[in-house]
């Protein structure tokens, strides 16, 4: 296996993709299966629908505890994570091997229960988003699921381990 291949490298493919959203906050995620990229996606509009970079986010009161500072949320917007599960040309498993998401930022809870049903076992995120809700669920899952099937959520860093703690 190439040892540039690593969690850096795909870190570095979210900062790029990140790029291509068209909403207030710029997010990516990428997903990778053994090795290979096998979906992506950043954070925009419906398809064929205005962009937020165009005509403003579509912003309604939320509330999830602690989703923004402003209390706000675009509704205008696919999550990047959507956006790579859309994409996403395989499922993970047991036998076959799980996934690991890359994302710029943690994923909400929806996005999160997303990616965990798809079959991604290891979220390396970025810059911390605050969902309590996401986190009540994560640390309240099966023991089976969060030990025998290794799920993990882990930021990123730059260092030769690529990851710091868990959530």
């Amino acid at each position: 296996m190439n040892p540039n291949v690593n969690d850096t490298y795909w870190m570095r493919h979210c900062e790029i993709a990140a790029e291509a959203s068209t909403c207030r906050v710029h997010v990516a995620c990428v997903l990778v299966h053994r090795n290979q990229l096998v979906g992506i996606g950043y954070n925009g509009s419906l398809h064929h629908d205005h962009h937020c970079s165009d005509v403003g986010c579509l912003l309604v009161e939320t509330q999830v505890a602690g989703s923004s500072n402003s209390g706000k949320s675009c509704i205008r917007t696919v999550h990047a994570e959507m956006n790579a599960i859309l994409k996403c040309t395989v499922r993970g498993s047991k036998e076959g091997g799980w996934i690991t998401a890359y994302s710029t930022y943690q994923p909400c809870l929806n996005c999160f229960k997303a990616l965990v049903q798809i079959g991604i076992r290891r979220i390396v995120y970025d810059r911390v988003y605050k969902d309590e809700w996401r986190d009540k669920l994560y640390h309240a899952l099966s023991d089976e699921l969060a030990l025998d099937e290794h799920l993990r959520m882990v930021k990123f860093s730059e260092t030769p381990t690529d990851f710091i703690g868990e959530l």
